[in-house]
């Protein structure tokens, strides 16, 4: 069960410049300071930003744009000039994000924060509330990184599910045309074949989490330059 797509070949050049246009037409990110160079597809972003969630954004646009292959993130959180916020004041804020998360059954996240930088642990049965957790994380104005030690919660790992990975794979709009594998064993998941961007590498990734049995997943999907 396999489709194929070709797009366009883009230089690096042209890339960089798309890039470029990207950032400085998304709202809520000042991209004066964020530097971009490419080389065979592959972008590293450098440079620096206020806050977490705008380090967050730029990444996301530029995973967006056609012809890049990889996203380097070298950007520094700087913080916001007239940041006076101390540990103990991001740690209100972490606690209070984070009551939300004690409501759930079989999530227990815990948080500590040191110099700016939160660190969650703890448990969750779904994939979406480890990566949630984090990503409300990421958006706290004063927070410069966030490390997501969350594990999973064991769950039965039926014999179908490459196949049924497979079909939610199927049925994305934004997959029509690509060539995708599954191998699927005790838990483990390997994506494997050819998309045309990041984004549908990123869709397939998510999709695959879905599937209530994957405990860890390898991404190993090509994306043509």
């Amino acid at each position: 069960m396999m489709l194929s797509e070709l797009s366009e070949h883009k230089t690096d050049a042209q890339i960089q410049e798309a890039v470029r246009s990207e950032l400085q037409w998304t709202p809520d990110l000042d991209h004066s300071a964020i530097g971009v160079s490419v080389r065979d597809g592959v972008v590293e972003l450098s440079g620096s930003v206020a806050t977490m969630s705008e380090r967050y954004i730029a990444v996301k646009v530029t995973q967006r744009v056609t012809g890049v292959t990889t996203v380097v993130d070298e950007i520094t959180v700087q913080g916001e000039p007239d940041a006076a916020d101390t540990d103990e004041k991001i740690g209100q804020q972490v606690s209070t994000m984070l009551k939300w998360y004690e409501t759930l059954p079989g999530v227990a996240i815990r948080a500590e924060v040191h110099d700016a930088v939160v660190t969650l642990t703890g448990t969750a049965e779904w994939a979406y509330q480890r990566k949630a957790a984090q990503r409300s994380m990421q958006m706290l104005p004063k927070v410069r990184g966030v490390v997501n030690q969350i594990v999973l919660t064991p769950r039965q790992f039926p014999a179908d599910t490459a196949d049924r990975i497979l079909d939610a794979l199927h049925r994305q709009a934004s997959l029509a045309g690509t060539a995708i594998t599954v191998h699927a064993e005790s838990g483990k998941v390997i994506l494997r074949g050819t998309v045309s961007t990041l984004v549908q590498k990123h869709d397939a990734e998510q999709t695959a989490w879905k599937h209530p049995g994957v405990m860890e997943l390898h991404n190993d999907i090509h994306v043509e330059d």
